[in-house]
């Protein structure tokens, strides 16, 4: 599944709990859900916390979202362009 959408994937840290990361997310006012791809498998997913897919209007405000260094936060694992195209499940 190919999308044209302007998006990238949050990774917390294993140890960050729900409600922490959920008001991680709500303070950065952008359009998210839960959820990741699945390029990165299985052991991936149960070696990192929570996963939230962040959809933006257009590549300049993820551009933005970009500079602003939240991946250098400690609760975050990684920050990273999803590829819908990578099927390793």
């Amino acid at each position: 599944m190919k999308s044209n959408k302007q998006e990238l994937i949050i990774v917390f840290k294993k140890n960050v709990h729900e409600d922490e990361s959920e008001r991680i997310m709500k303070s950065w006012n952008v359009k998210y859900r839960s959820g990741m791809d699945s390029s990165r498998g299985k052991i991936y997913f149960y070696a990192t916390g929570e996963k939230y897919i962040v959809t933006f209007d257009d590549d300049d405000d993820k551009m933005k979202f970009r500079y602003n260094q939240y991946q250098f936060l400690p609760q975050i694992h990684q920050i990273y362009e999803p590829d819908w195209d990578i099927q390793k499940d």
